[in-house]
């Protein structure tokens, strides 16, 4: 787990890029650095929040199961296809946002 965390803090951030290339074309780059940061620290809090969320949710909807045999497994199962699903019509309702924004059809 370490590793993946580690590859994924060393992908360089697009928006911090620009950010850091703005703040050194108008001469401040401090300025940018501390955006920068307040940029990581706040990615870091949000999906630390979402994690522990997410890990608490599946704790509470195991314990709810429990004691159901194959019912619980099912429920478990309903429930974790129904968090998928509502991700993928999310990302698909935000990408026909920009699609429809754009123009392009």
């Amino acid at each position: 787990m370490a590793g993946v965390v580690l590859a994924a803090g060393m992908r360089p951030c697009a928006g911090a890029i620009v950010v850091l290339v703005f703040a050194l074309s108008q001469g401040l780059f401090a300025a940018g650095v501390a955006a920068t940061f307040a940029m990581a620290l706040g990615t870091a809090l949000t999906t630390g929040l979402i994690a522990s969320m997410a890990v608490f949710a599946k704790a509470v909807a195991v314990r709810l199961a429990r004691g159901r045999g194959d019912n619980g497994r099912r429920l478990i199962a309903a429930i974790e296809l129904l968090a998928a699903a509502f991700v993928l019509v999310l990302g698909m309702s935000l990408l026909s946002g920009v699609w429809a924004g754009s123009g392009v059809s």
